[in-house]
């Protein structure tokens, strides 16, 4: 049996291994070969290999204390644990090493006692915890979290209360409790009120606003915030000096309090504008007395500094704005006398002195142009525009001189001015050379990249440094955390010449030497590593840390994460600690509203004609979706959504007419979801799996649809995207309301279609929000291909091509034009249909039509909003065989589509905004048959509310050219943006 013999060394332990008692243990072992190593947690062995790879003492090796140091070090780098222990136990062959570990048990819950009491709760006691101390809690800091408590048990009126508490440490968690005891004592309760001062209303109309009652419990926290909305009360209807405050005074054994409120409300304030009048728009912006809830002197005064600067920029040199203050019948009148004075126009701008420069060349980056608002904050900005110019070629000295001249006597409405700018241009510097010292392990070349002075270009000091700063970027990438660069701009005696110098203090590479991963319960360890821009024994560079951490937030499965690197042993080696904290596995998400929007039905009169209806229809959604599927960067997400539409809607029955009396919803449209995704699963291409479940409502029919798809998508650049997909579907198309001779061949054969097919898209995305973009463009081209080849039932070809701009009008975004245009066109592959007539004998009829499903319709709130849903086509009287739309009005949709809309979109306040629309375009049969000749028009305007819930839209759209049998109108109200 062998001997054991235990050696224990730890965080402490290592202070201490200089004692001889301890020497003489460990020396016992050391130099013994290592036959096995064992981590163990709180008395069960550790399979988990992370622990393991991180352990010096390799099995086979000679124990040395070394090695034995620094795995403690890598083991307490991890974070998480409390103590490390090492015990060395002999056996015949050699020493078996067990590394005891003790973990931290974070404090991650709080538990109460004693919250019944009458006004404590418990909720806004965690919220303390929480929000002031974050978790996991430090055991450290009860103290600090007891006196917080205390403090918030005292808002409640429980003067003196006592709070104390314990830790639970739950081993099977790894995790701690800390139960806090609260024993609030004697609850404090109001006395008598005195309310003094001029609070501007009845001492008992007081008192009830601030909810004051005898006896009440005194809740000092809620009954100041009651006096702060008083005051804002009073302030909001212009009395900006209201103060008040509240003396407390405690009796009997601070049971019972009495309270002093003095209120001093103040004059009414009036603000006056005399002389020359100000933008109404402008004014609270320049005068912001309401918006600060203030008229002291110091707020005036910046008041008046920014009427006579907002003048002076429109080009009233001599304005002037002095303020007074008087008071009048009680109210403190406040007298802004605005006097503009004439108006500065530049006449004229003559430049001088300049010849590395044409006159021309700098005019075009100067705010003054002749007959513009002469201003000097203007001239200055243009100044220091010249000067920056001159600077980037290299003038470091330029000199720009400005004058400016009235042309007319003083007392003109109008004084033109003539300016003046007078240029010294002096010497320019160019760069001779650019020379790179003291790089021993990175080349000149790859530090010369990122470089903007370069032998022959202009010299400019602000490059200098940021050459400097860029060296010093490529080597901290590298590893270099402590490089140093020198810079010696090298100037010649003349200042014509410069041989730029860096020198470079590279310091020692840092190298990576384990990676510790934290945090992951469900998360497999080499999804995380597998996101890391570093490896073990590889640099530890500073943009691959900050795209690592970047990558793994991307994941989308974590709430927290954090890189740190961890100092041991030599200076050339770090360990990398990162920690990550889990997001939920499960979300679930849902919501609600109505549709509004008008569709084509068959009449009530004349069943045979299409007419417009509105139908109002409530929505509903549910979303649930599992992230962090096997520990994988893999989700699996359901979506539902469902709307009822009136069960007395016409167009769901084509044989006849019928209204119920009871009307009411029935019909419903839905639509269900389900998609597997997982990234990057063949290199960067993302794969999705989507079964769909849906049933639609179109203008001439509805249909319900099964499909499956798989895609796999891939980002080729920030704003470039391609993806490929093959999907197969059956969509069944019933209700139709299309009469049985009007109807296609295709239509007729195959109401119930199988379609197989592979599709592909490229898009290019510079827009700034998905839903709401207000700058940027949008492109996308798409592609698919159904053939009988691949088992689909009809054959064809179909492209979709959309283009889409933003553009801010002004600086703010408040005004953007937005620009939409779309493009589809299809074909159909030959397909021969082999039918029988009244005898039995075969007839063989061809067709190249796409079914019904996938034809292209248009018309409704996001393509022709003066129309119906499907409402635009082509249609002749009487009908030819080009017509998209039937005799009836119902629509038969096309191969071919042209749509182009354009809105102007104005943001006006409290997320309300209005937009004017032109919408042009129409439904074609053939894509030959694309005539721009007969695009029809629509014009309207719209209103925009950005609700919590996304753009809530209302449209209006007009038809124009309106032909006899159509109506004027068409309005919707949804969600979201038309494009």
């Amino acid at each position: 049996m062998p001997t054991r013999i235990a050696a224990v060394w730890g965080a402490a332990a290592l202070a201490v291994l200089g004692s001889s008692i301890v020497q003489a243990d460990v020396a016992d072992f050391l130099d013994k070969p290592v036959t096995a190593v064992l981590v163990r947690r709180e008395g069960r062995t550790v399979s988990d290999a992370k622990f393991y790879d991180v352990i010096e003492t390799k099995p086979g090796q000679a124990l040395a204390m070394a090695a034995v140091r620094e795995t403690i070090e890598h083991l307490f780098g991890f974070g998480i644990f409390e103590d490390v222990r090492v015990e060395a136990t002999s056996t015949p062959s050699g020493v078996l090493l067990t590394y005891d570990v003790v973990p931290l048990h974070p404090v991650m819950h709080v538990a109460f006692t004693g919250t019944d009491a009458p006004g404590i709760d418990e909720g806004h006691l965690r919220r303390i915890v929480a929000e002031r101390f974050g978790f996991p809690l430090r055991v450290g800091r009860g103290g600090e979290i007891t006196r917080a408590l205390e403090d918030g048990v005292r808002d409640v009126g429980y003067l003196h209360p006592r709070v104390t508490f314990r830790t639970d440490v739950e081993h099977t968690t790894e995790q701690s409790t800390m139960f806090f005891g609260i024993e609030p004592g004697e609850r404090t309760h109001i006395g008598t009120v005195d309310v003094q001062g001029t609070p501007g209303v009845p001492a008992a109309e007081l008192l009830s606003r601030l909810d004051l009652v005898k006896g009440a419990p005194y809740e000092r926290e809620a009954l100041r915030a009651r006096l702060d909305r008083f005051l804002d009360g009073r302030r909001s209807r212009g009395y900006y000096g209201a103060r008040a405050s509240i003396t407390p005074t405690f009796a009997d054994d601070d049971r019972t309090v009495n309270l002093t409120i003095a209120v001093t409300v103040g004059p009414l304030v009036r603000v006056v504008f005399k002389g020359d009048s100000l933008p109404p728009k402008r004014r609270d912006e320049l005068v912001p007395i309401e918006r600060d809830g203030s008229a002291d002197e110091d707020l005036l005064e910046d008041s008046t500094n920014r009427v006579e600067e907002y003048l002076r920029a429109q080009g009233y040199r001599d304005a002037s704005a002095p303020h007074e203050r008087e008071e009048v019948d009680g109210e403190l009148l406040v007298t802004f006398t605005v006097k503009r004075g004439p108006l500065y126009r530049v006449a004229r701008v003559e430049l001088s002195g300049n010849v590395h420069f044409s006159s021309s060349a700098l005019m075009q980056g100067l705010r003054l142009r002749e007959g513009q608002p002469f201003s000097t904050a203007s001239l200055a900005a243009d100044l220091t525009t010249i000067e920056d110019m001159y600077h980037r070629e290299g003038f470091a000295s330029v000199q720009v001189q400005p004058s400016s001249e009235a042309l007319v006597a003083s007392g003109a409405a109008d004084v033109p001015v003539a300016v003046k700018i007078e240029i010294t241009e002096n010497t320019r510097t160019v760069v001779g050379a650019v020379e790179i010292r003291g790089n021993e392990h990175v080349p000149d070349a790859r530090l010369r990249e990122g470089l903007s002075l370069q032998a022959g270009k202009p010299y400019v000091s602000t490059r200098l440094a940021a050459d400097r700063d860029a060296i010093q970027l490529a080597y901290a990438n590298l590893g270099y955390p402590n490089v140093a660069v020198d810079s010696n701009p090298g100037l010649g005696p003349d200042g014509t010449g410069a041989r730029v110098v860096f020198t470079v203090h590279e310091g020692p590479q840092m190298l990576v030497e384990h990676i510790l991963v934290v945090g992951n319960v469900r998360t497999k360890t080499d999804t995380i590593e597998r996101e890391l821009q570093f490896k073990s024994g590889g640099p530890l560079g500073a943009a691959a840390v900050s795209e690592s951490q970047r990558r793994l937030v991307a994941l989308g499965l974590f709430r927290r994460v954090r890189i740190a690197e961890l100092r041991h042993g030599d200076g050339t080696h770090r360990d990398v600690l990162v920690s990550v904290e889990e997001a939920p596995l499960t979300t679930l998400g849902y919501g609600g509203g109505f549709e509004v929007r008008k569709r084509v039905v068959r009449s009530t009169d004349q069943p045979d004609v299409a007419t417009d209806q509105i139908e109002f229809a409530p929505r509903a959604s549910f979303e649930i979706g599992r992230r962090n599927l096997f520990g994988r960067n893999r989700s699996v997400n359901l979506f539902a959504s469902a709307a009822l539409y009136p069960t007395d809607s016409l167009v769901f029955a084509n044989q006849a007419p019928v209204l119920t009396e009871a009307g009411g919803f029935g019909f419903p449209e839905y639509r269900v979801i389900g998609q597997f995704r997982e990234p990057r699963v063949f290199g960067s291409a993302d794969l999705r799996v989507t079964a769909t479940l849906e049933q639609q409502i179109r203008s001439s029919f509805n249909f319900t649809r099964r499909g499956v798809s798989a895609e796999l998508a891939r980002r080729l650049t920030s704003t470039v995207s391609v993806s490929g997909s093959y999907q197969v579907q059956r969509t069944h198309v019933f209700d139709q309301s299309v009469a049985p001779e009007n109807q296609r061949l295709v239509d007729r054969i195959f109401p119930n279609v199988l379609l197989s097919s592979f599709s592909g898209s490229i898009i290019r995305d510079t827009s700034d929000d998905l839903v709401d973009a207000t700058r940027g463009q949008y492109l996308s081209l798409n592609g698919q291909l159904a053939a009988r080849a691949i088992g689909s039932e009809v054959g064809f070809f179909k492209t979709y091509l959309t283009a889409k701009t933003f553009h801010p009008v002004t600086q703010s975004g408040r005004v953007v034009l937005a620009g939409n245009a779309r493009l589809g066109m299809a074909v159909g592959f030959l397909r021969e249909i082999i039918q029988t007539d009244d005898q039995n004998n075969p007839l063989t009829n061809i067709t190249r039509d796409l079914p019904a499903s996938e034809r292209f319709y248009a018309g409704g709130d996001t393509t022709m909003r003066g129309f119906a849903l499907d409402q635009l086509g082509v249609r002749h009287i009487p009908p030819q065989p080009s017509d998209t739309i039937d005799a009836s009005g119902f629509p038969l949709g096309g191969n071919g589509l042209v749509l182009f809309n354009g809105e102007a979109r104005l943001a006006l306040r409290g997320g309300l905004g209005v937009v004017g629309f032109v919408d042009t375009g129409n439904v074609f049969k053939r894509v030959v048959d694309i005539d721009l000749s007969q695009l029809r028009t629509a014009l309207g305007f719209g209103l925009r509310y950005k609700s919590p819930v996304g753009p809530i839209r209302v449209d209006l759209g007009f038809k124009a050219n309106r032909r006899d049998y159509e109506s004027l109108t068409a309005w919707f109200v949804t969600f979201g943006q038309a494009f």
